[in-house]
This record gives C-alpha cells, sequence and structure tokens, in this order.
C-alpha cells in the first residue's frame, strides 16, 4: 500500500506526484527533541482526543511541508523541522520565510569565508614554498650517472667550440673584411665588401 502524508488536509501519496518525497517521522532514538517539534509542528491530534498523537514507524510525511521541499538535516534551517501546513497562521509564515533568507544569506556569507580562507592558505603555502631554497635532485642509478655524464661531455665540447670560434673570428671591424669578399659573403649574406658598405650607406 502505498505511503500518505499524515499532515492535517494533504492527500498527497507516494508515487502520484513526480519529485515528491515522503520522510520518516524522527525517531526518539534518533533525536528525540526534533521528534517532537515535528510532532507539536504536525499538530495531529489523537483518534480519542485524549493526549498527544504518537507516529507510528510507517508514519510519513511529504516534502510539500518544508520551505525549500525537502528536509534539511542542518539544525540551523528552517526546514530542520516541517513548517508549511494550512493550519500555520500568516504571521507565522513571514517569520518562516525570513528565518529562510537570514538561513540562506549567512550560508553565502559562511561559504564565501570558506574560500576566502582556503585561498589565503593556498597563498601561504606558495609563499613559504617559494622562500625555500631548492633541493638539488640527485639520482643515483647508473643511467642517470651516464646521462649526466654525456650532458656534460656535450657541454665541454660546446664551449670549446665556441671558444675556438672566437679565436677564428678575432674582431669584426672594417680591416677584417677588407679584401676578403668570400669572408663577407659567409657572414653577412652579401657578395662582397663593396656591397656591404654600399648598403650601410643608404
Amino acid at each position: 500500500m502505498p505511503d500518505s502524508c499524515c499532515a492535517i488536509g494533504c492527500t498527497n501519496r507516494r508515487g502520484e506526484k513526480p519529485g515528491l518525497c515522503f520522510y520518516r517521522i524522527p525517531s526518539d532514538k534518533e533525536n528525540p527533541e526534533r521528534r517532537q517539534l515535528w510532532i507539536q509542528a504536525i499538530r495531529r491530534a489523537t483518534v480519542s482526543g485524549n493526549g498527544t498523537w504518537q507516529p507510528s514507524q510507517y508514519t510519513r510525511l511529504c516534502s510539500d511541508h518544508f520551505i525549500k521541499g525537502a528536509k534539511s538535516d542542518d539544525p540551523l534551517s528552517p526546514d530542520w523541522v516541517p513548517s508549511v501546513f494550512s493550519h500555520t497562521p500568516a504571521t507565522k509564515k513571514r517569520k518562516r520565510d525570513k528565518d529562510m533568507e537570514r538561513y540562506e544569506q549567512h550560508s553565502r556569507i559562511q561559504i564565501k569565508r570558506m574560500e576566502a580562507e582556503k585561498k589565503q592558505d593556498a597563498m601561504d603555502v606558495l609563499l613559504e614554498l617559494s622562500s625555500r631554497e631548492p633541493v638539488p635532485q640527485q639520482c643515483f642509478s647508473n643511467h642517470c650517472k651516464d646521462a649526466i655524464a654525456k650532458l656534460q661531455q656535450e657541454c665541454d665540447g660546446l664551449r670549446e667550440e665556441n671558444r675556438r670560434l672566437k679565436t677564428n673570428l678575432g674582431t669584426l671591424d672594417e680591416q677584417a673584411l677588407a679584401n676578403d669578399d668570400l669572408k663577407v659573403k659567409a657572414l653577412t649574406g652579401l657578395p662582397s665588401q663593396a656591397a656591404m658598405f654600399s648598403s650601410k650607406s643608404r
């Protein structure tokens, strides 16, 4: 048999409306204070009219009786306890709406504060890391040693070649290029020294 809502005047049954949820009334073991608040909010009378109505383990309340359309497990939220009922006076409804507004504003502020704290923590970590001296990575495997030796040898070879080229080149001025069209062409791409100086004067 499908669940039906226990609220007075509510005809909702499970499966009739898409997205409608049915909640069990909190148990005495789980949260006795919350259970009492729910029972007071539902305001059902007993069959005999004596005492306080007590829900059974099968009693359900639908999500239409919560401001946001779902119960909240945050004790600070107005939806911690159901409050949307036909018997709720207009003044209570206005108060409930204001409470929800305050709760949502408080939640937004909390989220912004948490985001700001996370950003600050990240900046602090980055600053700390950037201020540390870099630790040279050492590798003791034969493969690493061979690769380092090969790179060192290559660097030494390039340094030697650079030194030799500088020595051979000497100083690069007008006299170094005088009467040597091959050198002029190799260094400048121009066919002769005369062409080089005529392009300079333009």
